[in-house]
């Protein structure tokens, strides 16, 4: 398993270890109740899992972006894509990549007819493969069948960078993590995000117990959803080293080595 090699408010030398070129950045983006996820791997690659329910713009532009390689939408929910469109308008975007679950909503058409206008775009089925991101790669995980619960048919990702690896599930709910956990889909992992903001629905003991993540972060706003739950945190905290919030610590970025450290920072 990883090691923590700090977990500390950002300093001088934990600035220079977050900047070193030798280490894949993956951003938890603070967008209130929602999920935006950015990943700068050493090399100058970049992917964006998630976007908000507002446009982050503005804190991709400070985080130095400048293009997006690949750009995710994990299932589509507002508090997931509502952001996106202004991504796109943004930044050149190099490949697209859903659940290929439609919906209903304004937000969705949206994002459609802006992904749709993006004639240089490649568009990658979220099938089990694995896409190159320079020096790191990411694993699509398998789909469970036909559902019209968006929810449970989640983009789920392992970004992997040597020994370092995060696990990405957007709001995957029981019946999903089930599903992985059952197809031998859920490795031993580093960082995982809390699927569906450390709902009670968000979690189960075997899916926790075969990820046995070092830390997991929430990705958290006012919500009156009572998310994240007294009971998905207690799951977190027995399973593992470091629980952190976004709506308490901000915008979180774990830098992450080849050989399974990481720094966190909080801001």
């Amino acid at each position: 398993m990883a090691v923590v090699l700090a977990v500390v408010v950002l300093g001088s030398a934990l600035w220079l270890a977050l900047r070193s070129p030798r280490v894949l950045r993956v951003t938890f983006l603070d967008v209130g109740q929602g999920d935006a996820v950015l990943i700068q791997t050493p090399g100058g690659k970049t992917a964006l899992v998630d976007a908000g329910r507002g446009s982050p713009v503005a804190e991709l532009r400070r985080l130095g972006v400048r293009e997006i390689d690949l750009l995710v939408a994990s299932h589509a929910h507002a508090d997931h894509i509502g952001g996106m469109d202004d991504v796109l308008e943004a930044f050149r975007v190099r490949a697209f990549m859903d659940n290929s679950l439609p919906h209903t909503t304004q937000t969705y058409a949206r994002l459609m007819n802006a992904v749709e206008s993006e004639r240089d775009m490649t568009y990658l089925r979220a099938e089990p493969r694995t896409v190159t991101l320079g020096s790191a790669s990411i694993e699509v995980l398998p789909l469970p069948g036909p559902s019209s619960n968006q929810n449970n048919r989640s983009v789920a990702l392992v970004v992997r960078y040597g020994d370092f690896s995060v696990f990405l599930s957007g709001d995957s709910e029981t019946g999903q993590l089930r599903f992985m956990t059952r197809r031998g889909a859920t490795p031993d992992v580093t960082i995982l995000k809390a699927p569906h903001h450390g709902s009670a629905n968000g979690f189960t003991h075997e899916f926790l117990a075969a990820v046995r993540p070092e830390l997991v972060v929430v990705s958290v706003g006012r919500n009156a959803y009572g998310h994240p739950s007294e009971a998905a945190i207690s799951a977190f905290e027995a399973a593992a080293a470091n629980v952190i919030r976004t709506d308490e610590a901000g915008t979180v970025t774990v830098a992450g080595r080849r050989n399974g450290l990481f720094e966190v920072e909080r801001r």
